[in-house]
């Protein structure tokens, strides 16, 4: 339901998460010292022969035919900068992406570049585990500006001031409503300012419920959809003030916020929506249905998505929708959930002045507007994010401004080596529940606060 692919990130973390053990314990090799870069396109003595043939390993998982085919565009024009490299493209698909990647660095010869999710393994596990070619040196020799990115981007692949990867993108959640059901209703239209103060959950509910049409025995159109996916069910809890675990100084997890009082009210208002207020299809039904597919034929008003979902919402041809900002609970401010994707070198390189080449190639405001036109991305260069290629308006969303003013406002997953873990052992079953309706947000909260506490106080 979040992505392009049929692949939920619920499915997508669930395969991956107990393959990060793995993973982890493999200490790949100390990375070489950054020298002057093999390839053409940087300066001085080349740390090995010119003529000296090179193949690079380049893995990313697919998003769509359009993605394939800029990021295969990248590797030619860097070969033919570049005659002594040649990069082997390898693209793997979204659900099996966590596996092979775990193949790769299992075996001790990880990808030369590769797209990082920080999501499937924490950048504490990355840089305990010294899985990734550090960058900082390769930023200050080569005085490598990174004043486009958004510092929270950056932030996301620091880790103790080294920084182990360069920001692909940074995505957030939106609402995406269905226009001509508001006008059919008479309503006003949700505000896509996130410093709107007025788009309440009090309003969002009664929004919902003038939009849900029915009988007693049968619900013909539902106002909204729950997504059951962790960042955009967790965006309730962050604009109600609170939070899926608690973090010490550095940032690290400690504990299960979830039983927290402002966690346990979002959670609530959340189950209510489907269960009590019934304005919001059930679990079963949505399974049977589909979630996207009850938005695009007009028989839900309102459901949350992340950016990268656009392309998918443009083949609605039978109704004009938008997309606005995430109601505001109890919080000051509001909160989604999101982050983002990288491009890192693994640590056992046998060509780190290459790799951090390609990663400068591919990180330029170009590369990403080369993205921006296959859909699928919310980029991560400010410039690009704010460009009128991004925010064009001959293509719905009239409101892609949003899409830019969220990466404000996101809140990072937590970070911890064993959160993959902890997230599909405890708190996906207990929200299972939540969402089946068989026990209350109270019960739901303290069984997994109960049960991630332990494991959080593990390092390892």
């Amino acid at each position: 339901m979040q992505t392009q692919t049929s692949i939920t990130r619920r499915t997508f973390l669930r395969s991956a998460a107990f393959s990060l053990a793995a993973i982890g314990l493999v200490a790949c090799a100390p990375a070489a010292a950054p020298g002057a870069p093999a390839a053409s396109t940087g300066s001085g003595d080349s740390a090995q022969p010119a003529a000296d043939q090179v193949t690079m390993t380049f893995v990313s998982q697919v998003i769509n035919e359009g993605h394939t085919k800029v990021r295969q565009k990248w590797a030619d024009d860097f070969m033919a900068a570049n005659a002594n490299v040649k990069i082997d493209h390898q693209t793997i698909p979204t659900d099996q992406y966590p596996t092979k990647l775990q193949t790769l660095f299992a075996a001790g010869t990880p990808p030369d570049v590769y797209c990082y999710l920080q999501e499937v393994t924490p950048i504490i596990t990355v840089a305990e585990k010294k899985m990734h070619l550090p960058l900082t040196d390769y930023i200050q020799k080569d005085s490598f500006d990174l004043s486009d990115f958004r510092p929270d981007s950056l932030n996301l692949y620091i880790w103790d001031n080294v920084t182990y990867a360069i920001p692909r993108d940074y995505g957030n959640q939106n609402v995406y409503y269905n226009v001509d059901l508001f006008d059919a209703a008479g309503l006003q239209a949700p505000p896509s300012d996130w410093e709107d103060k007025t788009w309440t959950f009090d309003t969002f509910l009664e929004t919902a419920k003038t939009l849900t049409k029915g009988t007693s025995d049968r619900t013909d159109q539902w106002g909204f959809l729950v997504n059951r996916n962790q960042r955009p069910w967790a965006s309730w809890l962050y604009s109600n003030g609170g939070a899926l675990v608690h973090r010490d100084q550095r940032g690290v997890a400690t504990d299960s916020a979830m039983a927290d009082d402002a966690s346990v009210q979002a959670l609530q208002f959340a189950q209510d929506l489907i269960h009590k207020h019934k304005v919001a299809p059930t679990p079963d039904i949505e399974s049977e249905l589909g979630g996207f597919d009850l938005f695009a034929t007009g028989r839900v008003g309102m459901m949350i998505n992340n950016p990268s979902a656009v392309n998918r919402y443009r083949t609605i041809e039978s109704f004009k929708w938008n997309v606005a900002t995430i109601p505001l609970g109890a919080a000051d401010k509001r909160g989604t959930g999101g982050g983002g994707t990288g491009w890192a070198s693994g640590a056992a390189t046998k060509i780190p002045d290459i790799a951090w080449e390609f990663i400068k190639h591919i990180t330029t405001p170009e590369a990403q507007l080369d993205e921006v036109g296959v859909g699928a991305t919310t980029p991560s260069r400010i410039s690009v994010v704010t460009s009128d290629a991004f925010l064009d308006p001959s293509k719905p969303p009239t409101n892609a401004k949003a899409f830019a003013q969220a990466q404000e406002y996101v809140v990072r997953d937590p970070v911890h080596v064993l959160w993959p873990e902890i997230f599909q052992r405890i708190y996906t079953p207990a929200m299972d529940t939540l969402w089946g309706g068989t026990a209350d947000a109270a019960t739901v909260a303290k069984q997994i606060k109960d049960g991630a506490d332990p494991l959080f106080a593990r390092s390892e």
